[in-house]
């Protein structure tokens, strides 16, 4: 009999799999065995005998893994299926997810890059052009194509979250410079000589600037990428002469082999990958915050004149401290599938803010009405004595902007808009937000707070 694998195991991640409300709720069947194990994931067939099952694990802040199986009759106590529609849906999730890493490599190959300009390096860059952004990076071009395609996956991600409400908006232009010199040199070029951020959003000309050392990481890829592709090429001169040689199940047995070592070059060009991944994380983050506040501003919330405002041309921009918080959400969020998993809350972010309000490590969160009323300024760091209060004013934000987000849901509500048009009409911030949440600021204060305190980095809460 065939026999579930790792039994014990998956029905742990199963159950540490309560799914915190996020961007990206999937709906799945559910089986719950005799035992009182429950898994979920999709039925793939039923026997007379059994069922065989697709389980899905998706733990918090972690990719979504997978693992065929099988169920006997006998172990299963109850069964809850997902409709035809919800069923089509998940196995169109499940086939994007791309566990070999095929399917990166050919998004990758697909994409069209042309020379750039580059401030004191003339054509020292390369270009892509996407919908919603142009992608300018001095990196070789295996790097550069490997960061397309992740901006890709995270302005997708932003698409299906907030859906672009502005026609004709101008994509954000990302300058992603590889060495420092070059980063330095961009700022200067910029104006922004004196800023310290090591990626920077630039409201006023749509360009995101961000600066990181990987020219050695850019020239390994590179490098393996060559290798791999020369690998390929030769498995598929292979095939081609097995074909002429040989025909049915011969040729079979042989094609088995060949699409074994396709599996194992693709298998280590995915582990490349995975080295980007590990490798960028930080720089990563910080694009996609810096990217979040293009997208919002330039495809959602454009910023309007008070005036316009309260004429009807719009709800205007999102305010300053909620524009910060959604960007550092956004920042830990896992891509995949099209989608943001924003599942989770940030492991350190949550514990500082913990801290605080226990009166530990002297920080303490910008109070409400404070925070509320903080412009742009209070988010840039130009000195190093401003970082402090820089940091402050970013951690009371996300954990403000997670609240609102993940806990009472208003993100995106006819509330909402009718809470931006207050504030982007001239209104009282403080007022507009009371209505908004349906408190007064001391009560919605305090109820704030307690989240944090019982919030678990899973994204559940103590009881």
């Amino acid at each position: 009999m065939r026999r579930p694998f790792a039994l014990a195991a998956l029905a742990l991640g199963a159950a540490a799999l309560a799914q915190p409300a996020g961007f990206s709720n999937w709906k799945f069947d559910e089986l719950k065995l005799t035992n009182g194990a429950k898994f979920q994931g999709l039925i793939l067939a039923e026997h007379s005998d059994g069922i065989d099952f697709r389980t899905v694990m998706r733990l918090p802040g972690r990719p979504t893994v997978t693992l065929t199986t099988y169920f006997a009759k006998n172990e299963v106590a109850d069964v809850k299926r997902l409709t035809k529609e919800e069923r089509r849906a998940l196995k169109e999730k499940l086939d994007e997810l791309d566990p070999t890493g095929e399917g990166e490599r050919k998004r990758m190959e697909s994409l069209e890059l042309v020379a750039a300009e580059w401030p004191d390096k003339p054509a020292g860059a390369r270009r892509y052009e996407s919908e919603y952004f142009v992608l300018v990076c001095t990196g070789s071009e295996e790097l550069t194509r490997r960061s397309a395609v992740r901006l890709e996956q995270i302005y997708a991600a932003f698409a299906r979250v907030l859906p672009p409400a502005v026609k004709d908006a101008r994509p954000t232009t990302l300058m992603l410079a590889t060495d420092a010199r070059e980063y330095r040199a961009l700022l200067r070029a910029r104006g922004a000589g004196g800023v310290l951020n090591p990626a920077v959003f630039d409201p006023r000309t749509n360009h995101v600037l961000c600066g990181s050392d990987l020219t050695p990481l850019g020239s390994e890829l590179q490098a393996a990428q060559v290798h791999h592709a020369q690998q390929l090429a030769g498995l598929d001169r292979y095939e081609a002469s097995l074909r002429k040689l040989y025909k049915g199940d011969e040729l079979k047995r042989h094609l088995t082999g060949v699409a074994a070592e396709r599996k194992r070059v693709f298998a280590a060009d995915a582990g490349n990958g995975a080295k980007f991944d590990a490798a960028t994380a930080r720089l990563f983050a910080l694009l996609y915050h810096e990217a979040f506040h293009a997208y919002a501003s330039a495809f959602v919330y454009p910023p309007l004149k008070p005036e316009a405002v309260r004429a009807g041309a719009g709800p205007g921009e999102l305010p300053r401290w909620l524009n910060e918080g959604l960007a550092q959400t956004f920042e830990t969020a896992v891509v995949e599938a099209g989608e943001l998993r924003a599942d989770h809350p940030d492991g350190e972010r949550l514990q500082r803010a913990k801290d605080w309000l226990k009166g530990k490590n002297g920080g303490a969160l910008v109070p409400l009405g404070d925070l509320l009323a903080v412009g742009r300024d209070a988010f840039l760091a130009s000195h190093a004595d401003q970082k402090a209060a820089s940091d402050r004013a970013y951690l009371s934000s996300w954990a403000l902007a997670y609240y609102l987000t993940f806990e009472r849901r208003v993100l995106g509500t006819p509330a909402f808009r009718k809470y931006l048009v207050a504030v982007n009409g001239g209104g009282d911030p403080k007022r507009a937000f009371a209505e908004l949440v349906g408190q007064d600021l001391p009560a919605f204060e305090k109820d704030w707070h307690s989240y944090l305190l019982r919030l678990r980095p899973n994204g559940t809460l103590e009881k």
